[in-house]
């Protein structure tokens, strides 16, 4: 159980960096990188420009996005390439109406989440969390490679998807007092997992047991086609889970395999 467990805390530690504490939110010096008109006004740029548009969902005490802001954004390795080739824009999830579409699109969990699209909407990728000013810059220059490859991620280019009433309530009204057996029914009801709606409501509310199983079970091509960040955080979860039972179990062979099966995804 000790082995499993201690596993568990190194694994966490190394691929999702939970356990580093967080810095004192510092004031942000990068408000001037960041367009302050409406959604509407900020697609009409990115199409009048031909620029893609970074999207920071963020949320306020939230210290990882307050990092983002005071040491990330304004570097002027990251700055100039948001001024010359993207039209910045950032988002409450709590607050705005915008922030809570974009983040039940994306089925969002983790802050900030860093969307990176094309003015048509097609999604190039997708990460959360802190990202240094290398990693970042790293993200941004892959975004232009996919961009010029016409690599885009499966979601759709609109909001208007013919969301369950549960899942909308829960991004939208941060319901999260949701019925398993409805959910359940719903899901059931699909032809594909995979498809855009189940998959974000699989991730997104972060369902356990058969749903859980099936993200494993088919990481890579999901990974492929919604974004390794959203996988990586999928995997945490079950990662913790196995290592609760597996742990009980003292099986720590089986539990190895979960972790090299599952470490593939926390690379970009």
């Amino acid at each position: 159980m000790q082995a499993i467990m201690k596993k568990t805390i190194i694994f966490l530690f190394l691929f999702q960096g939970i356990l580093l504490n967080a810095q004192d939110a510092k004031k942000s010096n990068s408000d001037h990188i960041f367009s302050t008109n409406s959604w509407e006004q900020i697609l009409q740029q990115a199409q009048k420009e031909n620029k893609l548009i970074f999207i920071d969902l963020y949320f306020e005490g939230c210290h990882p996005c307050a990092e983002m802001e005071a040491d990330v954004y304004p570097n002027p390795k990251v700055a100039t390439v948001l001024k010359k080739d993207f039209i910045s824009f950032k988002s409450d999830v709590f607050k705005e109406q915008i922030g809570m579409k974009l983040s039940m699109k994306y089925a969002v969990t983790g802050f900030p989440t860093l969307l990176i699209l094309t003015p048509k909407m097609e999604l190039l990728d997708i990460a959360s969390g802190f990202r240094s000013v290398d990693e970042f810059s790293d993200l941004l220059a892959d975004s232009k490679k996919y961009a010029n490859q016409k690599k885009y991620k499966n979601f759709s280019t609109s909001f208007e998807l013919d969301y369950p009433d549960f899942y909308r309530a829960s991004y939208m009204e941060n319901k999260r007092d949701l019925s398993f057996e409805e959910i359940d029914t719903y899901l059931k009801q699909q032809k594909s997992l995979s498809d855009e709606i189940p998959f974000a409501i699989i991730t997104g509310l972060r369902l356990g047991g058969v749903y859980q199983e099936y993200i494993f079970d088919n990481a890579q091509q999901l990974a492929n086609d919604y974004g390794r960040m959203t996988i990586r955080n999928s995997l945490i979860t079950i990662v913790i889970n196995r290592a609760k039972i597996l742990g009980k179990e003292n099986d720590l062979a089986v539990f190895n395999k979960v972790l090299k099966e599952s470490q593939t995804h926390f690379y970009r």
